[in-house]
C-alpha cells in the first residue's frame, strides 16, 4: 500500500521563491498546491512538475482565502510557505506614497496573518506541521528609500517570533 502524499501549500508561488519552493517540496514527495494571482504562471508550473496543483488565491482578499479553505477543509496541511509579498514603493520617508504603504502592509503583513489563521486548524491536524513565514533581510536592516518594505517585513518577523510563543507546546513548528 503507498502512503498518501503530505499536503504542502505556497502561497506567492507563481514566480522566484515561491515557485523554487513549490518545487522543491514537489520533488519531495509533497503534494504541493502552489497558490497566487498569477494563473497563467501557476499553471505552467503545474505542467513542468507532476504534485503541484496551481489555484488562484490573493491574501489581500478573505473570500479567495476562505475559497481555498473550503476546498482544503478536513485536510492535513503538513507545511505553509507564507511566501506571497512585495514592494509598493521606493521614496524617502519625506515622499512616502502613503497607498504604496497601504498596499504592502495589507500584502506583507495583513494577508500573512489572514493565511496563517485560517490555514492553522489544517497545519495543527498535521500532527507536526511547519509554517515558513518568508521574510527578508529587510526585516532585520532598514535601508534608504526601503522604509514601506523594511517596515512590512519587520512586520513579518515580528509575527514569526509571536508564533513561535502562542504555538509553544502544540505540533507545530515556525
Amino acid at each position: 500500500m503507498t502512503k498518501t502524499p503530505e499536503l504542502a501549500l505556497v502561497t506567492g508561488a507563481s514566480s522566484g521563491i515561491g515557485a523554487a519552493c513549490a518545487r522543491q517540496l514537489a520533488d519531495r514527495g509533497y503534494e504541493v498546491i502552489a497558490a497566487a494571482r498569477r494563473v497563467d504562471r501557476l499553471e505552467q508550473l503545474a505542467v513542468e512538475h507532476p504534485g503541484i496543483t496551481s489555484w488562484e488565491l490573493d491574501v489581500t482578499d478573505q473570500g479567495s482565502v476562505d475559497r481555498l479553505v473550503a476546498k482544503l477543509a478536513g485536510r492535513a496541511v503538513a507545511v505553509l510557505v507564507a511566501n506571497a509579498g512585495a514592494a509598493f514603493e521606493a521614496e524617502q520617508i519625506e515622499n512616502a506614497d502613503l497607498a504604496g504603504w497601504q498596499a504592502g502592509y495589507e500584502l506583507n503583513v495583513i494577508g500573512l496573518v489572514r493565511t496563517v489563521k485560517a490555514f492553522l486548524p489544517n497545519i495543527e491536524l498535521s500532527g507536526h506541521g511547519l509554517i515558513v513565514l518568508m521574510g527578508s533581510t529587510a526585516g532585520y536592516i532598514p535601508y534608504e528609500n526601503g522604509g514601506s518594505y523594511t517596515a512590512s517585513k519587520h512586520g513579518v518577523a515580528a509575527i514569526a517570533g509571536t508564533l513561535r510563543l502562542e504555538l509553544s507546546g502544540r505540533p507545530i513548528r515556525v
